[in-house]
């Protein structure tokens, strides 16, 4: 059995991977903003989440982590939008 301080070190080491790639996704998010802000898209596609919604699903590997994984990005897509309208003036 692995030791508990071990497998804490591995999740802290893991969760600040998730940071950084979530702050590159903002990142990402306000360019995307940008450009929606300059051809006069909308924030909100409805299709374009549930279509990536639906990618992310297929590439969890068991049916709890299929669930986990669209809530997971649904909130990170609510954040996103949420940071791209206060982007937009």
């Amino acid at each position: 059995m692995i030791d508990l301080k071990v497998s804490r070190e591995h999740i802290d080491a893991i969760d600040k991977q998730i940071v950084e790639l979530f702050e590159k996704r903002m990142i990402e998010s306000s360019e995307v903003a940008k450009y929606k802000l300059e051809t006069g898209k909308p924030v909100y596609d409805k299709e374009r989440e549930e279509d990536k919604l639906k990618n992310l699903k297929s590439m969890s590997s068991n049916e709890f982590n299929q669930r986990a994984i669209t809530e997971l990005f649904s909130q990170i897509m609510s954040i996103s939008r949420k940071y791209q309208y206060g982007v937009l003036p």
